[in-house]
């Protein structure tokens, strides 16, 4: 029997699987152009070494010499890159979370200021404004409410301060009046009541004597004799009687009193204390629960208005005028993957469109990092647009980014710089942005200089060399030259030739070298 092994399959996930197949296309685009170059490169080597050897013994044409002279040309900086525009703004995506487009201007499309460029989903916004407001309505409510029960409590605190404080002026009162009044007036009556008790012990003292004198005398009978006797007893009687009211009194009644009445007034004021830190507290209660109510109402208040700011945000207008170019169709935007359209969720601060001002144009130039030394501000440049490749425009250069770029992941060494170039404002309309085009920065210019085709230098170590006809002109030498400063075409030559000397501007084929 046959036996199938079962292997395991790569699971890939949906949202990295066009990447990755995206990546093995650009890799397999860049393979097979590495192998038609390296073909191309064999077929041209097959056939130079089939020419060389048809004419190794023959001279060079005419077409293969150049003569040395002194000219004049200009030392350049060629840079790619693309149009953009000098001042342009960037509207971006100001609703928080995720949102989705639900219309969108047409690219391309000429703006002015406040036209609505794009519209977003507001429905969960309306919702969450729509209870928002309901919070706010009950948040309000509750302040209302504790507005009102602040206005309640002081009011009761007052009348409570004021009944207390009348309280204690009672008996503030009661206490002056029973020390002012009271208790003077008890002494004089305890006084006047021994005054009279005394008196009228004297007084029935004297009628008892008299009484006694009579009744021996047989001039009054028993009985009168003996009522005599009973009011001296009861005089007596009242006598200490009115001796122990006033000690009693001292003694027990006016300290009661006293205290009683001080008793009073100390109950006051501590009443009148407690009653005012009560209310003290219910006010402080009562205000702190009103400042919890306006702190959750403006709290709700911020919150819907914030939402309603998000509503708005939701219609996206111009700021100013410009031409509505989708930030994936430039520069960094182009790597980010699915286009601008209806439907396409969208991230908070994520950059939806610019909008730049097409009056003013400048060439973004990406310049390797080898070069920028010699770039500075206010150098002229040519600059060759696609579009229109006829017809270079001349700039100046104005800003030069602080920053390198690198090649991404095709080429992560690569470091360039961008160089931007002002262009003549009669363009105006002519040019939009991401247009491609070249530009040739004037970094230098060489005058009276004897110079060479750059393909007449020839490197040897570090020694640099052309190939210069001998005496007859038929085959050529090695001739050593000291190079000054080059453009894209030509080489300075600052010593080892002379001007009016033919050099070879290719290397010298087998049989044309003189052997040295």
């Amino acid at each position: 029997m046959t036996q199938v092994r079962a292997t395991p399959s790569t699971a890939v996930t949906p949202s990295l699987a066009p990447r990755r197949r995206k990546r093995r296309a650009i890799l397999l685009v860049i393979v097979l152009a590495l192998i038609a170059a390296m073909a191309w490169a064999l077929t041209r080597h097959g056939s130079s070494d089939s020419s060389s050897g048809q004419t190794d013994t023959g001279a060079p044409q005419p077409t293969d010499w150049y003569i040395a002279q002194k000219q004049n040309f200009d030392l350049t900086v060629l840079a790619s890159g693309e149009l953009t525009a000098k001042d342009q703004v960037e509207v971006k995506n100001m609703v928080e979370g995720n949102t989705t487009i639900t219309e969108i201007v047409e690219e391309g499309t000429p703006a002015k200021a406040g036209d609505v460029l794009a519209r977003l989903a507001d429905d969960q916004i309306r919702t969450r404004i729509e209870e928002q407001q309901l919070n706010v309505a009950k948040a309000e409510a509750d302040k209302i409410a504790a507005e009102q029960n602040v206005y309640i409590q002081k009011n009761e605190a007052e009348s409570n301060r004021k009944a207390g404080e009348v309280k204690l002026a009672l008996a503030e009162l009661d206490l002056a009046k029973w020390r002012n009044g009271d208790d003077p007036q008890k002494r004089r009556e305890h006084k006047l009541a021994l005054e009279k008790a005394k008196v009228n012990v004297e007084r029935t003292k004297r009628d008892l004597e008299l009484s006694e004198r009579l009744f021996n005398e047989k001039f009054i009978s028993q009985s009168e004799y003996e009522d005599d006797q009973i009011k001296a007893i009861e005089a007596q009687n009242a006598l200490e009687s009115a001796t122990l009211d006033i000690e009693v009194y001292d003694r027990y009644s006016f300290p009661k009193e006293l205290r009683r009445t001080q008793s009073d007034v100390e109950q006051a004021k501590a009443e009148l204390d407690r009653t005012t830190r009560r209310d003290e507290s219910e006010v402080a209660r009562a205000v702190a629960d009103l400042q919890a109510k306006s702190g959750s109402l403006k709290i709700y208040q911020d919150r819907l208005a914030q939402l309603k700011a998000q509503l708005e945000a939701t219609v996206i207008r111009a700021p100013k005028d410009g031409l509505v170019v989708y930030f994936t169709s430039v520069g960094a935007g182009r790597r980010r993957g699915d286009p601008i359209a209806a439907g396409k969720q969208l991230r908070f601060n994520e950059t939806l469109i610019l909008l730049p001002d097409t009056r003013r144009m400048v060439a973004a130039l990406r310049v390797h990092e080898a070069m920028l030394p010699q770039i500075h501000n206010g150098l002229k440049a040519a600059v060759t647009i696609d579009a229109r490749p006829g017809s270079p425009v001349e700039g100046t250069v104005y800003q030069i980014a602080v920053m390198a770029e690198d090649g991404g992941w095709v080429n992560p060494d690569l470091r360039e710089y961008t160089v931007r170039v002002e262009l003549p404002q009669e363009l105006d309309g002519a040019l939009k942005p991401a247009m491609r085009c070249t530009g040739r920065v004037l970094i230098g210019r060489v005058e009276d200089a004897v110079a060479v085709p750059i393909q007449a230098v020839f490197t040897e170590g570090k020694q640099r060399l052309c190939y210069v006809a001998d005496a007859d002109g038929q085959r050529v030498v090695r001739q050593a030259i000291t190079t000054g400063r080059a453009s894209e075409t030509l080489v300075e030559i600052t010593d080892g030739l002379t001007e009016g000397t033919k050099v070879l501007l290719r290397k010298p084929r087998p049989g044309e070298l003189v052997s040295e």
